[in-house]
């Protein structure tokens, strides 16, 4: 058994009859005969093949086994089909060779072809890319979706502070000099980042939002309130 000839059709391992009954130590005539006894058991295209005609002149071309130009219809059979006639036979040595052609015969692997072992290596390496690409986006979107760096935090602190000091009508202005009143520029400034990003601390922006938070401070505009105290308190400075 161990130096069994490979059949195939259709890319099908099967068996003839004659490697059937050799295998299971038996006679070709016992596999019919209980193939006959219990044909409704057995489905052709899943127990069997037969062939006739030009399918078997074609099967003969291939040259998988050497069959006589008298036979004009044989039969293969297929895992399922050598399962039904290892029942059929229910002997020890039967059931014991069916495990051993399941295992080393009908479910071994075919050696692949040097077009097939290019065919998986390539599939391998497409498969290898797309995930390095999965991988590649998924990081850009983690950096994007980061709190911001040291280096853009100072960003936003620089553009406040730029917005509070022009606000409040400059370094020299009394309402500049007031630290109550630029406290609350300032203040209400962060609470416009706030209440925009929906955060605690402007520091928990994302960094893909720091271009944006940047505009909004450059925008910002005084309450109205808050715009008239500080007007009022620079044009004492002024009367003076």
């Amino acid at each position: 058994m161990n130096n069994l000839s490979i059949t195939e059709y259709k890319d099908i391992r099967v068996l003839t009859t004659q490697q059937l009954a050799e295998n299971y130590r038996t006679s070709t005539d016992t596999i019919t005969k209980n193939f006959n006894r219990n044909k409704e058991r057995y489905q052709e295209g899943k127990h069997y093949i037969c062939l006739e005609g030009e399918e078997l002149r074609s099967f003969r071309a291939s040259g998988q086994i050497d069959l006589s130009p008298y036979v004009n219809k044989l039969y293969l059979w297929t895992e399922k089909g050598a399962f039904l006639h290892a029942k059929s036979l229910n002997t020890d040595k039967a059931w014991e060779v069916y495990d051993h052609l399941v295992d080393t015969y009908f479910r071994a692997k075919k050696p692949l072809t040097a077009i097939e072992q290019l065919q998986l290596t390539q599939q391998a390496l497409l498969e290898v890319n797309e995930k390095i690409d999965d991988v590649a986006d998924e990081l850009q979107s983690f950096k994007k979706d980061m709190p911001l760096l040291a280096i853009e935090c100072d960003r936003i602190t620089t553009a406040v502070r730029s917005k509070g000091v022009k606000c409040l009508g400059g370094k020299d202005s009394n309402a500049y000099q007031d630290k109550s009143l630029r406290g609350r520029v300032y203040s209400d400034i962060h609470g416009q980042l706030k209440r925009e990003f929906g955060v605690s601390s402007y520091k928990a922006i994302k960094r893909s939002q720091c271009d944006y938070a940047v505009e909004i401070i450059n925008n910002y505009r005084l309450p109205l309130a808050l715009e008239e105290e500080i007007e009022s308190l620079n044009a004492q400075m002024c009367l003076a």
